[in-house]
């Protein structure tokens, strides 16, 4: 009988003890795109404008306690592909949005595709921290972040945008 309550006892320790982040690959973006979730992904797909030119973007939001992973991301059509010029043009658009959206003017020179940048905001007495990565090439853009109203810790936020590649 006692051994019987020490095995349910450390079965539930070791249920309580059990990670909030369960990580998986995601393969998206018509196979175009993979991403590394710390948990099931949402989709959703709204209307943008970039560069004056109104398109669907698509977000896989995946949530874990209170931080936000998420991935957003446009896949041009075929004959764009080999526009190289236009893909970053609508990647810089994209990375202005970012830096407007977050009060921010965007640096001279500008974060390289792929290079992770930070912001600090304080709202309603929180620091929120929001960490971003923009790439553009293969005919797709993409924003990758991880957002919290604390800090993230490093090695979640690293493993995520390490884990947003175009393929």
């Amino acid at each position: 009988m006692i051994a019987r309550h020490l095995l349910m006892f450390s079965f539930v320790l070791l249920m309580g003890c059990s990670p909030d982040y369960d990580w998986r690959s995601v393969n998206t973006a018509e196979g175009n795109l993979t991403a590394l979730f710390p948990a099931r992904p949402v989709e959703q797909t709204r209307q943008v404008e970039l560069d004056g030119e109104k398109m669907p973007f698509t977000m896989q939001i995946a949530t874990v306690s209170d931080e936000v992973y998420a991935v957003g991301y446009r896949v041009f059509p075929a004959e764009m592909v080999a526009e190289q010029a236009k893909i970053e043009q609508k990647g810089r658009a994209l990375m202005a949005s970012v830096y407007y959206t977050m009060g921010e003017p965007m640096p001279d020179p500008a974060p390289a595709f792929g290079e992770i940048f930070s912001f600090y905001k304080g709202v309603n007495g929180k620091v929120f921290n929001v960490h971003v990565k923009i790439l553009a090439a293969n005919g797709i853009i993409v924003q990758a972040y991880v957002a919290a109203d604390n800090q993230a810790p490093a090695q979640q936020v690293r493993q995520f945008l390490d884990g947003v590649k175009i393929n």
